[in-house]
């Protein structure tokens, strides 16, 4: 067959003259893992520097105008007296708005993320409700507007509830506290000994023209600016003072200026029938009855939710968790 060269045997004259020695091979070795290691690690590097060039042209080209994702739109502010839905602002996303109790909505009920970044129909605001508007107050009474109600001050000679009012008899018109005449009254007076005659009104009420004490309309001076409100929500002028009144399903705090929320799930105040849950909400509370899947071949299902756990209520059957 064909012959192959070979290195000679060591400790040979051919060996010395031709071949490297054992140390010259190891040392050679040793330069070439060195060589090898640099090369890697510029390598490496220079992979990382191309990784986070790419990383920030990826970010750079997601971003759109005043640094908004390509595919979102801008925020929405949610309205006063009123509560916004939804918090993703991508496109394809819908965004619902609600009003507080005693107030309706004025625009867009749902507001979508179009393609071209911008949002369906009209930011909404919340608007009082005029409960006045109809003229309620029969009899001559007035109408004093607040929040999901309304209150009948009676004129002199009348008292009643709500909308509906009583005739009275004249002697029994002195105990009637919201009429018109409650409202002025005549001034505390007493003669000091140079014989003049000094003369005061109660607390709540200030001298007005020809020396009647006419009551200090507080609602009306201090409630129309938030700088000065007296009430967080309506006020009800009393004589000689006032009074705060709070919406449905709340009630007045301890300061009487401000209102809480009836729980009526935690105190029992609800109607929801067996097999519902009782969530509560601004001013009230909504009858939930949840669906739980049928059960398929001993299947049990998992619902998750922010209300309380259906299986725990004792909703859903084994099987239909």
């Amino acid at each position: 067959g064909n012959s192959a060269e070979n290195c000679p045997f060591p400790d040979t004259w051919a060996f010395s003259q031709g071949c490297l020695s054992k140390r010259q091979v190891l040392s050679t070795i040793r330069q070439m893992q060195k060589l090898l290691s640099t090369q890697e690690a510029a390598q490496l590097q220079g992979m990382r520097n191309l990784k986070k060039q790419l990383t920030v042209l990826q970010n750079s080209s997601l971003q759109g105008p005043a640094g908004l994702p390509v595919n979102s739109c801008p925020h929405l502010a949610v309205p006063m007296n009123g509560r916004k839905l939804g918090r993703k602002a991508l496109v394809g996303h819908e965004v619902h708005f609600l009003c507080d109790a005693g107030f309706h909505l004025v625009g867009s009920e749902t507001r979508t993320c179009l393609d071209n970044r911008t949002w369906s129909g009209q930011q909404p605001f919340c608007k009082s409700i005029n409960d006045c508007a109809s003229n309620p107050c029969a009899n001559g009474g007035t109408c004093v507007d607040g929040i999901e109600r309304y209150t009948c001050l009676c004129p002199s000679g009348w008292s009643g509830t709500r909308q509906t009012h009583h005739h009275l008899s004249p002697a029994a018109a002195d105990w009637v506290t919201l009429s018109n005449s409650s409202f002025s009254r005549q001034p505390r007076c007493a003669d000091n000994m140079l014989g003049s005659r000094q003369c005061s009104c109660d607390t709540g009420f200030q001298m007005k023209a020809g020396d009647v004490c006419q009551d200090v309309d507080e609602c009306q001076l201090f409630q129309s600016r938030w700088q000065t409100r007296i009430c967080v929500h309506d006020c009800v002028n009393l004589p000689g003072s006032y009074r705060c009144i709070c919406p449905q399903g709340y009630l007045l705090n301890t300061d009487l200026n401000t209102c809480n929320d009836v729980d009526e799930c935690t105190n029992s105040q609800h109607n929801c029938s067996r097999g519902e849950i009782c969530v509560n909400v601004f001013g009230g509370f909504r009858c939930v009855r949840p669906e739980c899947p049928k059960p398929r071949h001993n299947t049990s299902y998992i619902k998750t939710s922010a209300f309380p756990s259906f299986y725990s209520a004792g909703l859903c059957p084994t099987g239909e968790l």
